[in-house]
């Protein structure tokens, strides 16, 4: 009886889950007798459905090649704790003629679907009420849900039991300025595009980074997102807002806004950013925008239809013009990268996986590619945080960090006057109307403070990479997932494509050996280790 074994884990707390199953069902198999051909996993993915899981995907794949006779898991929850997709996956073995067994229910039939499916299924929908129930009772005693909000940042604390206090946050000064200044001058008046414009050339990051635009201050009106709606900034959490449902054909998590008479509002009056007065006039100013915006829009909708249709038509040819370009080159991670220890030349492909020196009668004359993968696979493998740290600390790196340091100085520097000439500028102009000369000046001065603020992010994402060895132990970890990955499908290109960037050369050396009576070849990599860094 050949069998697949199937283990899932929801999140990645679970990080040794998966192996634990795996064990489990391979200690059943052996007790039964059952040979296991393959094993499939999907780590740190939810139950609810089987979208999105490659793990089930490439085992219904060789379900479909016939390669095994029975699928093997832990409990029927691992494969899905969805009743449709539980009952579809069952379908679909039966029709294949492959039987499923758990190591907790053992061979499944349809009383099994029809039962325990439905107690999975439930056992979601609890969970997700327990979850939901637990994060209401975290906001009413003060803390704020979700991810960061700008003008504030979180606060790392521990309870007397030494456990992380989640949800906390404090004012951030800085971008507090930047949210006063954006209510005020909303309030005066200005348009929201011309508040956009100044931030974006005094060069201040929005908040995630890139440029202003109006949609950062504005958001939707029935999510009454944006900054200019964002009621924590006068001192006050909503939560609540939106309910999130499971798409039933796709398996997509979508969110539904709720009625506003389910949303909580619960006082913070230490994250007060702006005046309750001033929030609730901004409030009435975007009201009345936006019934202005909305006529707008119906009337363009009447106009731009030509436009439409020659949209359409443009998106068409760049598809078509897509779908006839060329693929792209094909490589193993050795190819153009692999030579001859004793001659230093290149070992070139000469055929369908197979290589070769070309000096005759040497030990690398036509390897084939299942005799030379194994050498490289093993000199892959010599890898060590020793030598990574030893890059880390050689001169090279050291003066390098120096360059890199000096350079966002003298970057800052230019920022700082480009900012200081700006500002006089706009403090002289208020809110007259910029000539065409005005415009282009701003203009350039703008592109050139975005121009140093990249190269800044260049320099400092580079002098992170090369600051020291706190991260060797995960690089390697990582290093190591993608090799192992590589060892059991060592002819799988995109593996390849993987750890390609981290080869720079491939040696490969050989002696004879008299007792096997063949050569026995070794290979000495030269790895890239800036681009380890990057793992």
């Amino acid at each position: 009886m050949h069998v697949a074994i199937y283990a899932r884990h929801s999140t990645d707390k679970q990080c040794s889950s998966a192996q634990d199953q795996i064990y489990r069902c391979s200690e059943l198999c052996q007790r039964e007798g059952y040979l296991v051909v393959d094993v499939f996993k999907d780590e740190a993915l939810s139950g609810a459905h089987l979208y999105n899981r490659p793990g089930i995907s490439a085992l219904i794949n060789a379900a479909v090649e016939q390669r095994f006779d029975m699928v093997v898991a832990e409990d029927l929850s691992r494969i899905s704790r969805d009743q449709a997709d539980t009952a579809n996956f069952f379908k679909k073995m039966a029709f294949l003629d492959i039987s499923i067994r758990t190591a907790s229910e053992g061979i499944i039939n349809e009383l099994h679907i029809g039962l325990k499916s439905t107690m999975n299924a439930l056992y979601l929908k609890d969970l997700a009420d327990k979850t939901r129930r637990g994060m209401i009772a975290s906001v009413l005693k003060g803390s704020v849900p979700g991810g960061r909000t700008y003008g504030y940042e979180l606060v790392r604390a521990y309870d007397h039991q030494g456990e992380p206090i989640r949800g906390r946050r404090r004012i951030k000064d800085d971008e507090a300025a930047v949210v006063k200044q954006i209510y005020s001058e909303y309030a005066s008046g200005k348009p929201i595009k011309t508040i956009c414009d100044d931030l974006n050339r005094l060069a201040i990051p929005a908040p995630k980074g890139g440029k202003w635009v109006p949609s950062t201050l504005v958001g939707t009106a029935a999510r009454k997102t944006g900054l200019l709606r964002q009621t924590l900034y006068k001192g006050v959490v909503t939560f609540n807002r939106m309910a999130y449902r499971k798409h039933p054909e796709t398996g997509k998590r979508l969110s539904v806004v709720r009625p506003e008479n389910e949303w909580l509002n619960v006082p913070v009056p230490e994250l007060t950013i702006i005046e309750e007065a001033l929030f609730d006039s901004v409030q009435e100013m975007i009201e009345q925008r936006s019934s202005r915006r909305k006529e707008l829009i119906l009337l363009n909708k009447a106009r731009t239809e030509e436009e439409r249709a020659a949209h359409r038509a443009k998106l068409n040819r760049e598809s078509r013009a897509r779908q006839a370009s060329r693929p792209g080159a094909r490589h193993y991670l050795f190819s153009g990268r692999l030579f001859c220890g004793r001659h230093g030349k290149k070992i070139v492909r000469i055929g369908s996986r197979a290589y070769s020196c070309e000096y005759k009668h040497c030990f690398n004359r036509n390897i084939r590619f299942e005799t030379i993968m194994p050498v490289i696979l093993k000199g892959l493998s010599k890898l060590t945080s020793a030598e990574i740290v030893s890059w880390l600390n050689s001169p090279e790196v050291r003066s390098l960090r120096r360059q890199h340091e000096s350079d966002i100085s003298r970057l800052e520097a230019m920022i700082e006057e480009e900012r200081h000439t700006l500002r006089n500028i706009l403090s002289t102009l208020g809110t007259a109307k910029q000539g065409p000369e005005l415009q282009a000046l701003l203009d350039d001065r703008e592109r050139q403070i975005r121009r140093h603020k990249l190269d800044i992010e260049k320099h400092e994402s580079n002098l992170k990479k090369i600051q020291g060895p706190a991260s060797v132990d995960r690089i390697l970890s990582k290093y190591f997932d993608l090799l192992d990955t590589l060892a059991k499908q060592p002819g799988q290109l995109a593996h390849h494509r993987k750890l390609r960037p981290f080869v720079d050369r491939i040696e490969i050396n050989g002696r004879w050996d008299d007792n096997s009576e063949q050569w026995d070849r070794v290979a000495a990599v030269r790895f890239n280790y800036s681009k380890l860094l990057d793992l």
